[in-house]
Order: structure tokens, then sequence, then C-alpha cells
């Protein structure tokens, strides 16, 4: 819509132009100027619109500069030559001579030969012009269109991403669960049981939060509690717990199984090999704009081989870098010999 509204002001006003000063410059009547030039304008429209549609349909705007304007130039010469041949016909037709009273007013010095090279000049000046002002606004719309499409493709890459992060995690968690479950099942066959609804009740959690990517931080501590409480059966009185969240900091959102996977990372690879266990702090509140979630747990000063940050960490701090990008961070001191600090910030 927008291009034919251009297309028809753009010849409207040459039309205008050519057929009224054909009738101030050469005293020409305006049936016989507004025929001419109607003509040449009608001419001009589909020359023009049939550019359109080769460089459409050619893709000629995917070509390098160098191959694109090749083929600018040696099209707007060809429709020119037409559009030439067109006027040399119909004023021909109109007036009986191949220069039209305008051209010859304006280069009345000169003698046919120059006036009808001028004539083409002119007609190549104003084609090139069309080719020019099509050509700014046509650029400009594909590199909006290639970097829309970018941003989309990137869009959907990193919802790939999540989707197979959040693929890994449910597993992973499933997999330290149930191996807390089976030394229950050995020990307490009846606290098994109990722990078994606990697992069940988190797993539920865990498979409806792969449809969503922000949950809010009341939840994600309502399903850190039932993982706690499984924990707790397993380890009894070696894991003690401290809670620090602020009241305002609890409709926050967060990813889904983020503090979870902070708790999980803290027991399994601090408290868990300790003897005598150790207190798990959990902590939350709102800073500067930001929610800011701290999980601080003892570990052994000499950990067992290969025991790193494990799958959870890195996956939560990748699924943050896809989310938030540089708005989100998450830092693990461990410059403390015997205790380990994570710390998560993300916008609020």
């Amino acid at each position: 819509m927008g291009y034919w509204i251009l297309q028809l002001l753009g010849w409207g006003f040459y039309f205008y132009a050519q057929a009224s000063g054909e009738v101030i410059f050469a005293q020409m009547p305006w049936s016989k100027a507004s025929t001419l030039w109607g003509g040449v304008c009608l001419a001009g429209i589909t020359l023009t619109h049939l550019l359109r549609w080769v460089i459409k349909r050619q893709d000629w705007l995917a070509l390098r500069p160098a191959a694109l304007m090749g083929r600018i130039v040696a099209a707007v010469l060809f429709i020119s030559i037409v559009a030439y041949l067109n006027t040399l016909a119909l004023s021909e037709a109109v007036y009986g001579t191949l220069v039209t009273p305008i051209a010859a007013a304006f280069y009345q010095r000169l003698n046919l030969e120059g006036q009808l090279r001028n004539q083409f000049i002119f007609m190549l000046l104003v084609h090139g012009a069309w080719a020019a002002v099509y050509l700014a606004i046509a650029i400009q719309r594909h590199r909006y269109r290639a970097e829309l499409r970018q941003a989309q493709l990137g869009e959907a890459l990193r919802a790939a991403e999540l989707r197979l992060l959040q693929s890994q995690l449910n597993p992973h968690f499933l997999f330290n669960a149930l191996n807390g479950l089976r030394s229950l099942i050995a020990e307490d066959p009846g606290r098994a049981r109990e722990a078994v609804t606990q697992l069940a009740r988190t797993m539920r959690y865990s498979l409806a939060s792969s449809d969503e990517s922000l949950v809010s931080l009341e939840r994600e501590l309502e399903m850190v509690e039932d993982y706690l409480a499984l924990e707790s059966m397993r380890l009894e009185d070696r894991l003690r717990i401290e809670r620090h969240i602020e009241a305002e900091a609890r409709p926050a959102r967060l990813p889904a199984m983020l503090l979870q996977t902070l708790v999980e990372n803290a027991i399994k690879h601090g408290i868990a090999q300790l003897k005598p266990g150790g207190t798990l702090h959990i902590g939350a509140r709102l800073e500067h704009g930001e929610l800011v979630l701290t999980v601080v747990n003892p570990r052994p000063e000499s950990p067992p081989p290969g025991d790193g940050e494990g799958v959870g960490l890195r996956n939560a701090s990748q699924r943050l870098r896809l989310m938030f990008g540089e708005r989100a961070s998450l830092r693990v001191d461990l410059s403390r010999p015997d205790q380990a600090t994570a710390e998560v910030r993300l916008p609020a």
C-alpha cells in the first residue's frame, strides 16, 4: 500500500510538472500536453513497477553491493531507453515532432541532435532517481526484516537451549533423590514410604515447572521445603537449616528449580560429605531492584577427587545467562576452606 501511494504521488507530480511546464513555457494546449505526459507517466509506472518485480523476484537485495549496483545500472539504462523511445513515439503522434515541446523550449539553442540527446539524459535521470529512492527504502526494510528474522531465530535457539537445560535438570534431580531414597529404604522402610510421598510431591513440581520459565519465590520455597524434608529423613540431625527469607522477596520471580539446585548442591557436595553434618543457611532479599539468593554450607576442607560443582550449578548458570544476560549472575565463593557460599543476583 505504501509503495503504491509513493509511486502514484511521484509520477503524478512528474506529470503535473511536465504538462503544466509545456503549457507555460511552450504555449501548448493542456489537452495535448496532458495526453503526451499522461502516456509518458503511465509507461514510467509500468516500467518501474516491472523493475521492482524483477528486484524482488530475483532477490537482488541479497546480492553483494557491487553485483547489486551492476544490475541496477543495467536495468535503469534499459527502462530509460524503452521510456525514451515511448516518449519519441508519443511526441510524434501528438505534435508531429520527436522532441517534446518543453524540451525544445529549454534547449532551443541546441540542434535537433542535441535536443534529443538531452531529452534522453533527462529521462535517464528520472528513472535513476526513482531507482535510488526505491533502493534506499527497500534496503532499509530488507535490513530490518533480516534483523527481525535473526532476533526470532536467536529467541527460538534460546528457548530450545532452555528446554534442553530443563530436560537435563529433571533427570539429574531425580537421580540424586532416588539415591537418597535407596539408602533410606534399607535403614527405615516406614520412613521410606513417607519419603516416597515427599518425592512424588517434589517431582510434580519439577514436571510442572518444565512448562514455566519463571515461578514465584514463594512457590519455589514450598518445593525446597519438600526436598529438605526428604533429605532430613536421610541425614536426620546431621542436616540443620536456618532460613532468612524477607517477606518482600517472596513474590519475586525466578527460574523454576533455581533455588532448589543451589540447596541440592550444598547438601550433596557439602553437608552430606561431613560426618557431623552441618547447618545450611538459605537467604533471600531484595536489594537495589534485584533478588539476591544466598545458600551457605560447610564443606570438607579436602573434598573427594572429582567432586566439583556438578551439573546443577553449571545448568543454573547457563539458564540465568540465557534468560537475563548480563543482568543476572551466579557466584560461588570458596575462599574459606571449610565453607561454600553460592549467591545469585537477578532482576526482581
